[in-house]
């Protein structure tokens, strides 16, 4: 909504534009409780977000964006294990799993998130296993290849983004 709005102390209006975010998980269209009055003032632009385990490509900046979050200033390098459990993790709770899982193990952790400083639900070896049976031939080579990279780096995902040629 557009309007004006005279700050305290000033006689001078300033103009301002305010947007209003909203997120749920319930379909307002067919919600009973949900005054219509307030939905069509809400109404926008309407997005649908898949749920984190639907796009795992997007974990690494995920990571890196709430690592700077829940750790500013630091510089956080992941083992391979580590990695591999963040990317076979289900995510059932989705980014606010993420972030709580990051912001404790980067609590424990001096300069590297080990396997050991995740939380126990990740570290659980049913997690990893079904990722593995899942690959083909290629990704296996690819997977090697990541894992390598990854303890050549020492955990440091923007350095074997560089060794690959990704962003």
């Amino acid at each position: 909504q557009e309007g004006e709005v005279v700050p305290l102390g000033t006689d001078r209006p300033i103009k301002v534009d305010v947007r209003i975010v909203t997120a749920t998980h319930v379909n307002l269209d067919t919600a009973e409780r949900f005054r219509s009055d307030l939905r069509a003032r809400l109404l926008g632009v309407s997005l649908a977000l898949p749920p984190l385990r639907a796009r795992r490509e997007d974990l690494g900046h995920l990571v890196a964006t709430l690592l700077g979050r829940v750790a500013p200033g630091r510089a956080l390098a992941f083992s391979a294990d580590a990695v591999a459990a963040l990317y076979a993790y289900a995510w059932p709770l989705n980014i606010r799993e993420l972030e709580r899982a990051l912001a404790a193990a980067a609590a424990v952790a001096h300069d590297r998130i080990d396997l050991a400083h995740l939380p126990p639900t990740l570290r659980a070896p049913s997690v990893a296993a079904p990722v593995e049976e899942t690959l083909t031939v290629e990704d296996r080579a690819l997977r090697e290849r990541l894992v390598a990279s990854i303890d050549r780096h020492a955990g440091n995902l923007a350095a074997v983004a560089r060794e690959l040629g990704k962003d």
